[in-house]
């Protein structure tokens, strides 16, 4: 695994074991970057949430193909059928970097070698892409980072300047955010379209489809409460970063620039958690007690502005009126639950019956976003 500083090579590189490990793989790790601080220690800190193999060299080790070596002979204890080797980069290409990395493929000669790439870096990721191919003959490319604005264009020039394929995708910083790169939903990204069927098979994986059919049920009863609520955030929490997650929605690039500002902010989740935490048990089964003294009290008890706590409140209460009344939002929701009654596909999906476990859990998540997009900071 190749790629310069902060591409993500440390991460990709326990990613790609984990998932190798979920098909029924045994991956070993292998440390391999001398150089930056701490790179060693950081790729045995996932290796250990993951529960795979790691190797580190003796502190100090500055000959990497020495390291290779020792690392090898490591492997014959370990019975594993696949080794990664996290390697050093730099800010930016120079000799020593490509001199150190020559040595180690010509040592090793893997089958695979993969360069990870920042999607946001833009066109110098090409002349990156170039510049390792000629000097370690590149088998594919990963491209990470993808869960910010970058849509990835440059993946069709390190695609056209290489002639290797992109193999991987890296979509946030959890080590599951990982899977096979599908050129179709990066055109779509690159055109503004979104990625809705990567929005539903990434909601699916992640979302426990009874509860989140529980949720919909209790929403379109008007039962929804604040307990409701705070299983809705932990579940989009389970989805990784917001913008992310809304980044796949077609038109989402225009949307965006009309919301308050700081609605995308990770720690507005946070703050309504914190004022949820704040009501007693029966305040979050029963929100109409949530008169003006007891909303002080919350205030005081979370540390947020009373203003602040009276927007979640106001967000809340109109959000559960439109979910369960007879507008177009409570009509939509019925009809989803009709569907799963039947077993139905999911329109303009053809092939992904049985999907709507994750489509449901995004229909119960709308709901809470109302309080995200509330007011300013």
């Amino acid at each position: 695994v190749v790629g310069l500083n902060g591409a993500g090579k440390t991460t990709t590189s326990a990613k790609l074991a984990l998932r190798l490990k979920n098909e029924g793989r045994r991956p070993l790790l292998v440390a391999c970057d001398l150089v930056r601080p701490a790179a060693v220690d950081q790729l045995a800190t996932l290796a250990e949430q993951i529960g795979v193999p790691v190797y580190k060299p003796a502190p100090g080790s500055r000959d990497v193909v020495a390291v290779a070596r020792e690392a090898l002979e490591w492997a014959r204890t370990q019975n594993g059928t696949v080794m990664i080797f996290d390697t050093a980069g730099r800010q930016e290409v120079d000799e020593a970097l490509i001199d150190e990395l020559r040595h180690l493929h010509s040592f090793l000669a893997p089958r695979e070698t993969l360069l990870v790439a920042d999607a946001a870096t833009g066109q110098q990721a090409v002349n990156v892409a170039q510049t390792f191919d000629r000097a370690v003959n590149v088998t594919g490319i990963v491209l990470t980072k993808l869960d910010g604005d970058a849509r990835g264009g440059a993946a069709l020039s390190m695609r056209s300047v290489t002639g290797k394929p992109i193999k991987f995708s890296g979509e946030g910083e959890k080590l599951d955010q990982f899977g096979p790169f599908v050129p179709g939903r990066m055109a779509d990204r690159i055109l503004g379209m979104g990625d809705i069927v990567g929005l539903v098979e990434h909601a699916a994986a992640r979302i426990d489809e009874e509860q989140a059919a529980k949720s919909m049920d209790r929403m379109m009863s008007g039962k929804f409460d604040f307990n409701d609520f705070l299983d809705q955030m932990k579940m989009m929490q389970s989805l990784g970063p917001l913008e992310g997650l809304l980044g796949l929605l077609p038109g989402f690039g225009k949307i965006k620039k009309q919301l308050p500002e700081g609605a995308l902010d990770p720690r507005r989740m946070k703050h309504m958690e914190a004022i949820v935490l704040s009501m007693t048990a029966k305040e979050r089964s029963n929100p109409n007690l949530l008169n003006p003294s007891r909303r002080r009290r919350i205030a005081a008890g979370c540390g947020r502005p009373l203003m602040e706590v009276n927007k979640l409140i106001k967000n809340f209460s109109e959000m559960r009126k439109m979910m369960s009344g007879k507008g177009k939002m409570g009509a939509m929701m019925k009809q989803m639950a009709s569907m799963k009654g039947k077993g139905g596909k999911i329109p303009g999906f053809p092939g992904m019956g049985g999907g709507l476990g994750g489509l449901k859990g995004l229909g119960g998540l709308g709901g809470g976003l109302g309080g995200l997009f509330g007011g300013r900071r």
